[in-house]
């Protein structure tokens, strides 16, 4: 029988992966990775715990929800077909779904990302003054935009449909190969809370890793 308790860490991660795509495949390793059913948003995270074989489950955030019923959780994987959820005095069967019929699931190799045309660090705190003022003005798209020669990068919060937008700058400190202007949907920064380095290429893809998790996600950018 193959015990797994998993991390707040991890669970955390998870919980940012459910609203990626509302179901997930585990693979045997310690290795999760998740994709958008848009195919447009793809994450990988390598944590502490390995999980014994390939399961998936349809619903993550109930299954999520159910793991914080119990005090100091521990999944018990003695089945094909479903893991046992133990906790105190308290227990709870959790059946798997069939991949192959109800599932997208990411897929098992590393995403070759083609190069960094745009490079900068972004705070958590400046992610999330991002994200308030997207809302607050209604503004849809971010475009990265660098000048050749410039070691700095704007961030431009605006509506690329409408010519009179309102729009949201912020500059940071980066590194660019040229001078490029490239979108991306503020809606499908579906990061977890952090600090993370982001690299951003003309190829329209872009990628951002976290600073403190094993953890990357790769958001394609608007044509």
């Amino acid at each position: 029988m193959s015990k797994v308790i998993l991390s707040k860490k991890t669970l955390d991660v998870l919980k940012n992966f459910s609203t990626i795509n509302s179901s997930i495949v585990f693979r045997k390793g310690s290795t999760v990775r998740t994709i958008s059913n848009a195919e447009n948003i793809l994450a990988k995270f390598t944590g502490e715990e390995v999980f014994p074989s390939d399961f998936a489950i349809y619903d993550l955030s109930q299954f999520l929800s159910g793991i914080s019923l119990f005090n100091d959780p521990q999944l018990e994987f003695t089945s094909n077909d479903f893991v046992s959820i133990r906790g105190g005095r308290t227990s709870a069967k959790y059946y798997f779904s069939d991949p192959e019929i109800t599932l997208k699931s990411a897929p098992e190799k590393n995403v070759q990302f083609p190069g960094a045309d745009i490079q900068f660090n972004l705070s958590g705190d400046d992610l999330i003054a991002l994200q308030k003022a997207s809302a607050v003005y209604g503004l849809p798209d971010l475009t990265f935009q660098s000048e050749e020669g410039l070691d700095t990068i704007k961030l431009i919060l605006r509506d690329k449909e409408n010519d009179t937008s309102n729009t949201y700058d912020l500059t940071v400190a980066g590194c660019a190969t040229g001078t490029y202007s490239l979108d991306l949907k503020i809606e499908n920064i579906r990061v977890l809370p952090g600090d993370y380095s982001v690299k951003v290429s003309k190829h329209l893809i872009s990628e951002w890793t976290n600073a403190n998790v094993d953890l990357t996600y790769y958001i394609a950018l608007e044509p």
